[in-house]
């Protein structure tokens, strides 16, 4: 009888484990590689604190881009520090649209929008980056991304510069890809 349980709990255990990875992508491949990304523009707020609190911050500057019109089809993070060498409290993050503008007729149309006074505008450069694409969940990224993304950098004497940035794109309930920069010399 108790063989019988513990065969029953583990079993249990071990479908929701799949389950679990199955839904966060975990077998989903990451592709790795260099490349030029940018110019962006970038509309945010600030955030200091845990990093799985971002999400707050970037709807807020998701509602207010829907509310002027303006396409937020791309959504950002960019994290400054490193949560095992900086306290959760203390770790310093940005969120909001990333904007793939044309010309700068759709830069200036948006600076003359009123930013709300905790958003900010920023321009993101043509910057070579070691470029990591993923269609799992972002948030097991530091576990499955990082990892391949620091190899790749080490394996090719790069130096990275700024900090990580991972560029969302949602297709649909179920379907997003993130792409990770890591910026370079």
């Amino acid at each position: 009888m108790i063989k019988h349980t513990v065969w029953a709990l583990a079993s249990g255990m071990l479908l929701f484990f799949l389950y679990v990875a199955m839904y966060t992508g975990a077998f989903e491949p990451v592709s790795v590689g260099l490349d030029d990304r940018g110019p962006y523009s970038l509309i945010f707020k600030n955030h200091n604190g845990p990093y799985n609190e971002i999400i707050k911050p970037l709807e807020t500057v998701e509602a207010w881009a829907k509310n002027n019109k303006i396409d937020c089809r791309f959504t950002f993070a960019e994290f400054f520090d490193n949560p095992t060498l900086v306290e959760e409290g203390r770790l310093r993050s940005r969120t909001g649209c990333l904007l793939e503008l044309k010309n700068e007729s759709e830069i200036e149309k948006i600076k003359k929008v009123i930013l709300p006074e905790e958003f900010k505008i920023e321009e993101f450069k043509k910057t070579k980056s070691v470029v990591a694409i993923f269609s799992g969940s972002p948030g097991i990224g530091p576990y499955k991304v990082y990892p391949q993304a620091e190899d790749f950098i080490q394996k090719n004497n790069l130096k990275t510069k700024g900090s990580v940035i991972e560029i969302y794109e949602i297709f649909g309930p179920k379907e997003m890809t993130t792409t990770f920069l890591w910026p370079v010399l």
